[in-house]
């Protein structure tokens, strides 16, 4: 009957509760979660650099074929009147290159990127610093076929600094962008 009489006594307020003795488990350890990455690690890189370099060229190509096409008879400026098929064809293909050059941002934006400097601002440099320099390493590209090659002399001033744009543009909205929640 005393250990009844003990558990009914009242605590007085300063007294500490009984004390109880714990189970001491250790903590288990938190699962690792692998961070998974985008997949195929360089390989993705490498070919997002390749695509937009070859689809700047390939646009470059046919914007080269294209020009040549649309001039007038002895090589002459374009005066006006209809352009021929060959001309509207190679600027179809020159959008399409140059689609899949911006495409190939949704793979990496490592390849428009190094595309739009080194195809698109370099030679823009080139141009604003020694056009005279330009003009004579662009004339001494030989033709590949029938007028056409890489030179794109006429229409540089405004091809290379439009794919810059639109290369370093794709790059910056493209994969690197910091997704927010």
């Amino acid at each position: 009957m005393d250990d009844v009489t003990e558990q009914q006594e009242p605590l007085h307020p300063l007294d500490e509760p009984p004390t109880q003795q714990v189970d001491q488990q250790e903590p288990t350890p938190e699962p690792v979660v692998e961070r998974r990455g985008r997949g195929l690690g360089g390989n993705r890189h490498l070919g997002s650099v390749v695509l937009s370099f070859l689809g700047v060229l390939g646009a470059y190509g046919a914007v080269d074929y294209g020009f040549y096409r649309s001039l007038g008879p002895g090589l002459t400026v374009y005066q006006g009147g209809n352009l021929s098929d060959n001309a509207m064809i190679a600027g179809g293909v020159a959008a399409a290159c140059l689609f899949v050059a911006a495409a190939a941002g949704r793979i990496s934006a490592l390849g428009p990127l190094l595309a739009g400097l080194v195809l698109g601002v370099g030679p823009c440099v080139w141009i604003l610093l020694d056009r005279a320099s330009y003009v004579d390493r662009a004339n001494d590209i030989p033709e590949i076929w029938n007028h056409t090659s890489f030179g794109l002399v006429g229409a540089s001033v405004v091809l290379y600094p439009a794919v810059a744009g639109m290369l370093i543009g794709t790059a910056m909205v493209g994969r690197w962008r910091r997704i927010t929640t």
